[in-house]
């Protein structure tokens, strides 16, 4: 992603959260991600996956955003109106947006840049950039978002059960039986937790390519 790039894709994330979101905290939650220590208008979304390249995070924001409003307005829209839902209410595009653009605040000097070795077409170790993890607050994925948030902004029960399991399944492998529960209790109560998972899943998954490094 060039510079450029980068510098669009903030200039429209910033768009999208000040045409959207108007609860009280967006102004700090935007100077949040201007301080020096922050990268989230930098960094990856991944290190060796989809958007694993600077910039990726604001990118994939983005597009989890525009697809959860896809989806909110041609999937779940249409079947609460013909009554084919089991539920009644949309959630609100602030929630969406709150949910979307937010859910991988937990990223944030997530990735680092680190000197790494690959073999190449002849076999011969070559040096390349790539990323290492070092968290410096190890607080879970979805929650860990959600904590950041709130240091700004208070979420509704809502956003807070979508932001927490924006990854589903992905997020529960050794956890058992009790976050199973809780991720399908979550679904049961909220369309959004339905939408910013699945927004999430389409967008990493359909969307964004992975970088060979």
């Amino acid at each position: 992603m060039t510079p450029e790039q980068i510098q669009a894709n903030k200039e429209r994330y910033i768009e999208l959260c000040r045409t959207h979101i108007e609860r009280a905290g967006i102004d700090g939650v935007l100077k949040m991600l201007e301080r020096d220590n922050c990268d989230f208008y930098t960094a990856p979304t991944s290190t060796k996956f989809h958007l694993n390249e600077p910039g990726g995070l604001c990118l994939h924001s983005i597009n989890v955003f525009e697809t959860a409003m896809t989806l909110r307005e041609h999937v779940l829209k249409p079947a609460i109106e013909q009554g084919t839902s089991p539920f009644e209410m949309l959630p609100t595009v602030e929630s969406v947006a709150i949910s979307t653009l937010f859910h991988d605040f937990c990223k944030i000097n997530l990735y680092h840049e680190a000197e790494k070795f690959k073999k190449d077409e002849n076999d011969r170790w070559v040096k390349y950039i790539g990323y290492n993890v070092e968290d410096g607050f190890p607080f879970g994925h979805g929650e860990k978002s959600c904590f950041l948030i709130e240091r700004f902004m208070r979420l509704t029960n809502e956003e807070l059960l979508a932001i927490r399991w924006h990854m589903g399944m992905f997020d529960i492998g050794e956890q058992g039986s009790s976050s199973r529960f809780s991720f399908y209790r979550a679904m049961d109560m909220y369309p959004l937790v339905s939408l910013v998972h699945s927004a999430d899943m389409l967008a990493s998954n359909l969307m964004e390519k992975t970088t060979q490094l």
